[in-house]
């Protein structure tokens, strides 16, 4: 169980004791305050249409229970029921997908079906937010605010996405302004003292073309933990973001989406220490050097959506720009005989465009084309202040120094086709050709392997990613359907660990064949979909080491990952919902020999699992909406999460075993006003976030402790 240092803004008992009072007296102020208005209570009543699940994942609207991939959608109103406020927390919903978050928020690494980035390499993922590709995993952890729906796509999708989706997609789509006036807020505060302000207003400009929304998210924390060295809280948090859209209506056929986004984002970084420390006191650490997680994004774009009477037109152009610094005490001590801080500027920008054209009317087909072409630019420099005489006397204070800039930029074109043979029988086919350009000018200095590296370097990647499905409809709707598709993630240059020698690395390929059957049951009460896959990775993008003690990144490893997923919605009663998902994933290396960082050993990790997959987890969320009278409505909720025992590390040493997150939610709600209790890890169970080993000892991240919170809104 854990063991908190209580100050007096997180005291326990008074932090308790405090919010006890805070539930009842805003119930009681706001059921004297209640003015009419039927929009909240009415969107709370409404139950998601299982018949009706649309999605866009195939990039057209199409319905989830017809689209031959492997799709999750998680709407809006779910991530405001389960107090979800980053793509963190998704993972716990969604099979086969986790998501590692740590430090602060410039780490997001995703898995699906147990592929995922690896130490200090690109996304496995393709990352979408209303169509605007979002390719560095520094940014992907975004404040999950006025959210329409959230789409997973599992398996690799070349063809459709591209390059760095051979894992899957995870598409955000924010919710769209409309003739609708509606003014939306909430305010959420916890025991550990984080408050959340949100906002949300839509406005018609002009009742029949001009519509405008606006978002606004503010988070403030002091932190919960302590850092004993230094005698301060740490944790904290100081972070707003923003999103404007404008839609034009310009005519029945021509609609426009402007959009700006914002964010600023302020933080301490990396919460680590030596395991057993962090095991004994997880609200404790002993840094004495105070890192610091900063974020500054800003982005843009318009969308054009023309509608034709036999073709569908529609252009995304979009540019973002984003600048992060972080600082870390990255040994997670204070012995000044045993140093590591590290010092980085990062700073990117990225411009793209994609146009799409697809058939409309046609009987028995429907094709879809679409070009693609994005240029991203990146300067990055670093310092790492060192000291590692307790390990290796006589070898004194070192810096080692970096600046590098890349330059990448890619072209695509792309096509699939849905052919219907009969009315049950559909062939769906699939192209993408990809080129890609990648640039690096790499300068590092480093003290403490007496190294000088200079590179400056181009290459050039294609492929051709396709994508090979057969559906079957049958005569209850069902479907049925078996799928091939190929997925690509480019290669580069090392700039990390550059050597000269071999200074690039190679694209990996990943095969994906799925079979699975999605229906619907129980007069239309039930949703579910059984999945099973396996897939191939190949070419692998690992992290070795040469005889000299050099680290690279190399095309060394491969791998295979097999296994079953299951979600459904169930509707039993109007007041009740039960979601449940699971997924079994055995994901192993079947090649991998590198030196171990911790021991220099060589090892042999085949038939080892992958990092940061677990076996089994599972998902299942109970819910219910009691109407008490014509005023008011109780809202409760249960929700169990299981996550199974994983590894943290290629060499399958450091265990996370397996844990249950219990969380649990109360409330009241009405027409125009909502309160809710909530906690979540009921049961205080403790986990790691993450875990490393670079021969220094075993240093983790604790997972977020029992935390008691209450969340009120209006909707007006």
């Amino acid at each position: 169980m854990y063991r908190y240092k209580l100050t007096p803004a997180a005291n326990s008992s008074h932090s308790l004791s405090k919010l006890s009072r805070h539930v009842t007296r805003a119930l009681f102020a706001l059921s004297l305050g209640a003015v009419s208005s039927a929009v909240y209570a009415d969107e709370q009543a409404k139950k998601i249409d299982l018949e009706r699940i649309e999605v866009t994942s195939e990039k057209r609207a199409a319905n989830i229970m017809e689209v031959a991939s492997s799709v999750t959608a998680i709407f809006g109103q779910e991530l405001i029921d389960s107090e979800t406020y980053s793509i963190t927390e998704l993972g716990h919903a969604i099979p086969s997908l986790h998501v590692y978050s740590w430090g602060g928020r410039r780490d997001s690494n995703v898995f699906i079906r147990g592929i995922g980035p690896g130490l200090f390499t690109e996304p496995t993922i393709g990352f979408y937010v209303d169509g605007v590709n979002y390719s560095n995993n520094s940014i992907f952890d975004l404040d999950l605010v006025d959210i329409e729906r959230v789409e997973v796509l599992r398996g690799p999708q070349g063809t459709l996405y591209g390059g760095n989706s051979l894992a899957g997609v995870i598409n955000i789509i924010t919710k769209q302004p409309d003739e609708v006036q509606e003014f939306k807020g909430t305010f959420s505060a916890d025991n550990f003292g984080s408050k959340r302000a949100r906002l949300g207003v839509n406005t018609p400009i002009n009742n029949d073309d001009l519509f405008l929304g606006l978002s606004v998210s503010v988070h403030n924390s002091d932190g919960y933990l302590e850092n004993t060295y230094l005698n301060k809280d740490f944790g904290a948090r100081d972070d707003i973001s923003a999103r404007t859209k404008l839609r034009w209506v310009a005519s029945d056929n021509l609609e426009a989406n402007f959009i700006v986004d914002y964010e600023h984002f302020r933080g301490d970084s990396y919460a680590m220490g030596p395991l057993e420390n962090i095991k004994a006191n997880p609200d404790q650490v002993e840094h004495d050097f105070e890192g610091v997680d900063d974020r500054d994004a800003l982005g843009a774009s318009i969308t054009l959506d023309y509608t034709g009477d036999n073709v569908d037109f529609i252009s995304i152009t979009s540019w973002r720009d984003w600048d992060n610094f972080n600082t870390a005490d990255q040994d997670t001590g204070h012995d000044p005989s045993y140093q590591y801080h590290s010092h980085s500027t990062e700073k990117f920008d990225q411009l793209s465009h994609e146009m799409r054209w697809s058939s409309k009317n046609t009987d028995n087909y429907h094709w879809l084309a679409g070009v693609y072409a994005y240029k991203a630019n990146a300067h990055y420099t670093a310092r790492n202040d060192l000291n590692f005489s307790a390990l290796y006397p006589g070898s004194g204070p070192m810096v080692d120094r970096s600046v590098i800039s890349k330059d990448d930029q890619a072209w695509a074109a792309f096509g699939q086709i849905d052919y219907a043979i009969n009315e049950n029988i559909t062939v769906i086919a699939g192209l993408r050709y990809h080129q890609e350009q990648r640039a690096a000018d790499i300068n590092i200095n480093s003290q403490s392997t007496a190294v000088t590296s200079q590179y400056d370097g181009e290459k050039k990647f294609s492929e051709v990613l396709p994508k090979l499905a057969l559906s079957y409809q049958t005569s209850n709707d069902d479907l049925i359907y078996a799928s091939w598709s190929k997925g690509y993630r480019a290669g580069g240059f090392d700039t990390v660990y550059p050597n000269l020698s071999k200074p690039s690395f190679e694209p990996e390929y990943s095969n994906n064949y799925e079979i699975a059957y999605k229906a619907l049951a129980l007069d239309n009460q039930l949703s579910f979909s059984i999945t099973a896959f396996y897939v191939s990775l190949d070419d692998q993008q690992v992290q070795q080491m040469l005889e000299n003690t050099t680290i690279i990144t190399d095309n060394a490893g491969n791998s295979t990952s097999r296994g079953i997923e299951f979600e459904s919605r169930y509707h039993p009663h109007p007041d009740w919902t039960v979601g449940f998902s699971s997924s079994y994933v055995d994901a192993t290396y079947s090649e991998y020999e590198s030196v171990n960082l911790a021991t220099g050993v060589v090892e042999d990790y085949s038939d080892n699992r992958l990092p940061n997959t677990p076996k089994l987890s599972a998902n299942l969320s109970i819910s219910n909406r009691t109407e008490l009278n014509s005023d008011y409505i109780l809202f409760t909720q249960l929700e169990n999460i299981y996550t199974g025992e994983h590894y943290f590390d290629a060499g399958n040493k450091m265990r996370q075993s397996a844990y249950h997150l219990l969380n649990a939610k109360v409330g009241l709600e009405t027409e125009n006003w909502y309160a809710h209790l909530w906690v979540k890890n009921t049961l205080d169970e403790y986990y790691s976030k993450v875990a490393f080993n670079f021969g220094f000892g075993v240093t983790a991240e604790a997972g977020n402790p029992r935390t008691i919170g209450l969340t009120v809104g209006t909707n007006f």
